[in-house]
């Protein structure tokens, strides 16, 4: 039964998070003005430095990995037994991977389709999206149902960077 509620408090907290997550779009936008970059190159030189942003967090995701590998000793990935710590680095890890490489390519072509006077979005979405990261990953620490308000921010910062890039790309 404990489960059940943990599950149900998590799912209430995804939908909180989503919410939450539309109200700092919306909310957060006057603070980041458009840069100056009207040409293509300006743009993805743009979608270039807010990508290093995710880069850094997956690079540190990595680094756990591979600090935890060596605290728990686990020298052979086929034999070692993996501890909880490790499989929590490893499956942050992957969960990363696979979050960041829908972000990066979707926040280059929204840099290079956006509206002038929107390309303020780009650093606000990146904000959003590493806040999102580091949530999932404290989260999953803390309980695997507590990944949930992470993976919550990060969806919906994915889901309007992809949905935006493709209206535009139409």
């Amino acid at each position: 039964m404990a489960a059940d509620r943990r599950l149900a408090i998590a799912i209430a907290a995804n939908g909180t998070v989503v919410a939450v997550t539309v109200v700092l779009m919306v909310a957060l936008a006057p603070l980041f003005p458009p840069p100056a970059v009207a040409d293509l190159a300006g743009r993805l030189g743009l979608a270039a430095r807010l990508s290093v942003w995710p880069a850094l967090v997956l690079l540190l995701v990595i680094l756990a990995v591979v600090a935890t590998r060596g605290l728990c000793r686990l020298f052979n990935p086929i034999d070692d037994p993996e501890t909880r710590a490790y499989r929590v680095c490893q499956r942050a890890l992957s969960n990363t991977v696979e979050q960041t490489l829908v972000f990066i390519p979707a926040l280059t072509g929204l840099c290079a389709l956006l509206p002038l006077q929107s390309l303020g979005f780009p650093a606000l979405f990146t904000l959003l999206f590493v806040i999102g990261r580091v949530l999932f990953w404290v989260g999953y620490v803390v309980h695997p149902f507590a990944r949930a308000p992470g993976m919550a921010m990060t969806l919906t910062v994915n889901m309007a960077v992809v949905g935006w890039a493709v209206l535009l790309a139409l």
